[in-house]
């Protein structure tokens, strides 16, 4: 019996969304974003690249989304399994626009978790919602 596997691909013209590249060095509790990041969270590159409090991102989040999603960061680091969320972001514009985040965990020698990590993409543009 031999497995047959079709590989396709697609052309469209509709850009794709440029996801958002993030490091959270837990101990100096500073998100260090490249400018994906800062787009989607309304933030200035040039701050995000340098590094920025983490609740500067989390006050961004819309206020329905906020606890939800700083508990299941949480529960990731403590659980030590990755997670995926979504959730609305303040953007460039004053807009929310909804977001999916991919982020895990990374631990030292000793088992002291020192680095959450991830990525942000857009959600299709119609889930944007109205800014409250």
């Amino acid at each position: 019996m031999t497995d047959s596997f079709e590989f396709s691909t697609s052309i469209t013209t509709e850009r794709m969304p440029d996801p958002g590249l993030f490091t959270w060095d837990l101990s100096s509790d500073l998100v260090y974003a490249d400018s994906a990041v800062a787009s989607l969270f309304g933030l200035d590159p040039s701050m995000t690249e340098r590094g920025l409090p983490i609740r500067t991102y989390l006050e961004r989040v819309h206020p329905d989304d906020r606890a939800s999603s700083a508990k299941q960061i949480s529960d990731a680091i403590i659980a030590e399994h990755p997670t995926e969320q979504f959730y609305r972001t303040l953007g460039l514009l004053g807009k929310y626009n909804a977001v999916r985040a991919f982020g895990r965990c990374f631990r030292d020698k000793t088992d002291n978790p020192v680095h959450y990590a991830g990525v942000v993409i857009p959600a299709p543009s119609t889930a944007q919602v109205a800014s409250n």
